[in-house]
């Protein structure tokens, strides 16, 4: 594999985005917390195959809010899915999604998206999020 590293994998992986997401959250800094999650997205938007898998396989430890939780578990999943990719177990686990959909919100004044702009994969987890928040630029 070109560019293969096992550094890479434990930097880039959902994991450590968890850790960091984790991290943000403690110091009160959402706008950090989700450009963590946007670096997840682009990690495995960058890779493909079992690359992308490797990335996405690791459970993560909780950060201590649910809806990121069921976020970490969403992305992965949606990102996987895209290249049919087989899903590892933690991103199905029932703790990782929420019962009551709620819309994800870094900003108060954020607007809740129509269904048909969140990902399946996100709104089967009950977190409400625009798929463009996840366009690269």
């Amino acid at each position: 594999m070109p560019g293969w590293s096992a550094g890479r994998f434990s930097s880039e992986n959902c994991a450590r985005s968890a850790e960091a997401i984790r991290h943000h959250l403690r110091a009160n800094d959402p706008d950090r917390a989700l450009r963590a999650l946007l670096q997840l997205n682009d990690n495995l938007t960058a890779e493909h195959g079992l690359v992308r898998g490797i990335l996405g396989l690791a459970e993560p430890e909780r950060t201590g809010d649910r809806v990121w939780d069921a976020a970490i578990a969403a992305l992965v999943a949606w990102r996987l899915n895209q290249e049919n990719i087989p899903l590892p177990g933690w991103v199905n686990n029932l703790d990782r999604a929420l019962i009551e959909p709620v819309v994800f919100r870094v900003d108060p004044a954020d607007p809740a998206p129509e269904r048909e702009d969140v990902p399946n994969e996100f709104a089967e987890r009950g977190v409400l999020a625009w798929a463009d928040t996840f366009a690269s630029v």
